[in-house]
């Protein structure tokens, strides 16, 4: 009986509702329900408040880390527009913005500033444009991290795209960009050649 009136006190913790929790708390479950019956009550009132507590820390934790996610493309609208070629390497701007958790990606100037240390992982898409050739890199601080080849025959009609992709250990500050190298060109129609990032998670500062 004094078990149950403690429990009608105590106002049930609320956790929250991600995969993490809910892995964390069917762990707990699986682990009361082995030891229930084999430990005394105070001992098993003891392992609840040591995983309760355990569980409000990775909550904690959940909480408080940083949301970094973007999606962006070429062109605003649906007009078919070719970007290039241009007499000198070029940093892509990606005006139409899909996703920009976190604000960290500038449409403005096409680049991506790291808000935290953490690992990142990057996607960019390019399709051929009208110089037959799209020559792409994706750069970290001007060091080229990836890199996309591709070309096609504009009198053809078909224009060829290429995607690649990296995961980057950045530190705040850090600048990722998209650079089309000079004498070639990009095509798209608002969602075809694009620009992606998100944090996968945080890192140390030290």
């Amino acid at each position: 009986m004094r078990r149950s009136q403690t429990s009608q006190q105590t106002s049930p913790t609320r956790f929250v509702e991600s995969p993490a929790m809910e892995s964390v708390l069917a762990v707990v479950v699986l682990l009361c329900c082995c030891v229930v019956e084999t430990q005394t009550e105070s001992e098993v009132d003891g392992l609840l408040r040591e995983l309760t507590a355990r569980v409000e820390k990775l909550e904690s934790e959940y909480n408080g880390k940083p949301k970094v996610a973007f999606s962006a493309s070429l062109r605003v609208s649906d007009e078919h527009y070719h970007l290039g070629p241009f007499d000198k390497n070029t940093t892509v701007v990606y005006k139409k913005v899909t996703t920009n958790i976190g604000e960290a990606y500038n449409p403005d100037t096409g680049v991506f500033t790291a808000p935290v240390r953490g690992a990142y992982y990057f996607t960019f898409t390019c399709n051929v444009g009208n110089s037959g050739k799209a020559n792409a890199a994706l750069l970290k601080n001007d060091v080229k991290m990836a890199a996309v080849y591709e070309y096609a025959n504009p009198k053809s009609g078909i224009y060829h795209s290429g995607a690649n992709g990296v995961t980057l250990d950045l530190v705040e500050g850090d600048k990722v960009y998209v650079v089309l190298w000079s004498g070639s060109s990009m095509f798209d129609n608002s969602r075809i050649s694009m620009f992606s990032g998100y944090l996968l998670f945080p890192s140390d500062n030290k």
